[in-house]
């Protein structure tokens, strides 16, 4: 057997990797070549406490706890450490991970343990998280400063526009009509900034919340009364079902944007046939289905199409920076909700929003318990005042308003 454990030494002496090897007992009584370069040691000074004294200061406690656990009983030990060059002093990063060791019988033996060196992965994954965050700053700070030249536009077109309605002249309807133009485009360019602005919020968390009940049957009827005279343009009839009161412990703004997005996506890709936007109360959850007939999307595309910056079509005939559904998603998942759709090229798309009516109120009053806020004695059942809540995982407390019967008169427009 001797031969056999010479052989097994120098094929570890020739990796690059630093392994060591410990008894059952979890004392080293091995390091490779890599190992002792590295550490700056000799095999004749090694000590059971070499390899510690290896270790930053900071990484030692919670190293040792985690061995020691292994030791008594888990399979494998995988830790990110760092750990001292001498031919420097400097501490660099790695992944130690350590296997047992066992006889033909199950028996421990002892323990293998290898030291992959991962710095420089380190270093990139920390630019890159850097470079994340400062674009992320730069979205907020540029949506907030384009938001308020636009807002002093938008204000002064509306003026323009009430003007314009009250001059009696023969130029009158073209007056309106080019105003009408630079309100739509204004409107678009402040619907872009909104993205860009939430884009930034929902990556930091800090998506802010005013929770309380919301009707989504009445805001879908809201929302998409505002899409009809668009979809008419286009050459789409816009129906909108919402026979059935839907009450939920949600934010209305963010529910509206959840349904201009989609309605709005329907409009753009409808290819000037039917567009249909149903609301049910299934149970307990509502749902939202957004139904068009137009181009349709390939199954292949279908989570691709949730991603940030990624849009159904790549046409230049069509305009967007790929925000819209990604932001529904992520609002989507606040509420604890679920989004999908059902596609095919050439057969249109079925835009499907479930949307429990309590959960955001049990995950506010889950955190509130946690963090024994003052907020638990606040989020009790939804009622007319709402709970103003920051950060987009900063979620409610309460069951949601019963569900009323269906309404005798339903809304319905077309």
């Amino acid at each position: 057997m001797r031969p056999s454990h010479d052989r097994d030494r120098r094929l570890l002496d020739t990796m690059p990797q630093c392994i060591w090897a410990a008894d059952a007992e979890g004392r080293v009584n091995y390091w490779n070549r890599a190992g002792l370069e590295y550490s700056g040691l000799d095999a004749a000074s090694l000590t059971d406490g070499s390899f510690w004294e290896m270790l930053h200061v900071d990484d030692r406690a919670e190293a040792r706890v985690h061995w020691e656990r292994g030791l008594r009983g888990d399979p494998t030990f995988e830790r990110q450490v760092r750990l001292r060059r001498a031919s420097d002093g400097l501490f660099r990063w790695h992944l130690v991970r350590a296997v047992a060791e066992r006889d033909d019988t199950g028996a421990l033996l002892g323990w293998i343990a290898t030291a992959t060196d991962i710095d420089d992965q380190k270093k990139a994954e920390d630019l890159l998280r850097e470079a994340v965050h400062l674009r992320d700053d730069f979205l907020s700070v540029a949506s907030h400063e384009l938001r308020t030249p636009l807002t002093a536009l938008k204000l002064e077109v509306s003026n323009l526009l009430r003007l314009a309605r009250l001059d009696a002249g023969s130029e009158r309807a073209r007056l309106i009509a080019k105003v009408e133009k630079i309100d739509a485009q204004t409107a678009r360019l402040r619907g872009l900034i909104d993205d860009l602005l939430d884009v930034s919020s929902l990556a930091a968390g800090q998506l802010e919340l005013q929770i309380g009940p919301v009707d989504l049957a009445e805001v879908a009827g809201e929302v998409g009364a505002r899409f009809i005279d668009e979809a008419a343009r286009l050459g789409s009839r816009l129906t909108i079902d919402a026979r059935e009161r839907a009450v939920g412990c949600w934010d209305r703004d963010r529910l509206e944007q959840i349904v201009s997005n989609l309605i709005s996506n329907a409009v753009k890709y409808g290819d000037g046939k039917p567009i249909d936007v149903s609301v049910r109360a299934e149970g307990g959850h509502a749902q939202l289905v957004v139904r068009d007939q137009g181009l349709g999307i390939a199954p292949r595309d279908h989570e691709r199409i949730f991603g940030r910056f990624e849009r159904a079509a790549n046409s230049v005939n069509f305009g967007g920076i790929g925000l819209g559904l990604w932001i529904v998603k992520q609002i989507v998942n606040v509420f604890g909700g679920a989004v999908s759709v059902e596609s095919a090229p050439g057969a249109g798309s079925i835009f499907t929003v479930e949307l429990p009516y309590a959960a955001l109120a049990q995950r506010i009053a889950w955190k509130a318990k946690a963090q024994e806020a003052p907020m638990a004695a606040r989020a009790s059942a939804p009622s007319s005042t709402c709970t103003v809540v920051r950060g987009a995982r900063t979620l409610p407390s309460a069951a949601a308003d019963p569900i009323a019967a269906p309404s005798p008169n339903p809304k319905r427009w077309a």
